[in-house]
């Protein structure tokens, strides 16, 4: 399965899950080979990272790599490479380096971090306890600055933050 917005239900209380529809060509078939490393035969190239398109052995990097592009898709409310086919998707993504355009109005630090976790090289994107920290530390930022203004009924968490930007 690939990790995209449109495999995400959220409920009422903004409780995430993550659902696999299971139409053909849309999933990942992920095999773990003997040495414990995962690859990858099908899939959605608009969110599969370059080692995954590339047919490389993979980690949970290229994870990184898929859920940074969902939150794209959350900040924005678009899909990515919405002008090219999957296939110009993934020659772009392996062999110039593309990605989707961030936002101006994005939290400075929410930029960073989407730009550190779609690295091409596996190994230079962060954690996703480094991701968790970034978002619990943007989140705290955005509440702190929002207190002065006035008081949410909603903690929302980091998807509020998504969904109001920084100005």
């Amino acid at each position: 399965m690939t990790l995209k917005a449109a495999n995400l239900l959220m409920d009422e209380n903004e409780v995430v899950q993550v659902a696999d529809f299971g139409f053909a060509d849309f999933g990942v078939a992920r095999v773990k080979t003997q040495s414990g490393v995962m690859t990858a035969e099908t899939g959605t190239y608009w969110w599969m990272a370059p080692e995954v398109i590339e047919h490389k052995p993979y980690d949970h990097e290229a994870d990184v790599f898929s859920f940074t592009i969902v939150l794209w898709e959350l900040l924005t409310g678009k899909l990515p490479y919405e002008y090219l086919t999957p296939l110009q998707a993934a020659v772009g993504v392996v062999q110039r380096g593309l990605r989707p355009i961030i936002p101006k109005h994005t939290h400075p630090k929410l930029a960073e971090m989407l730009e550190k976790c779609w690295q091409q090289v596996p190994a230079l994107r962060p954690d996703f306890s480094e991701i968790i920290e970034i978002l619990q530390q943007t989140t705290k930022e955005d509440g702190d600055e929002g207190e002065g203004r006035h008081k949410e009924k909603s903690s929302g968490g980091f998807l509020s933050v998504l969904r109001r930007g920084h100005h």
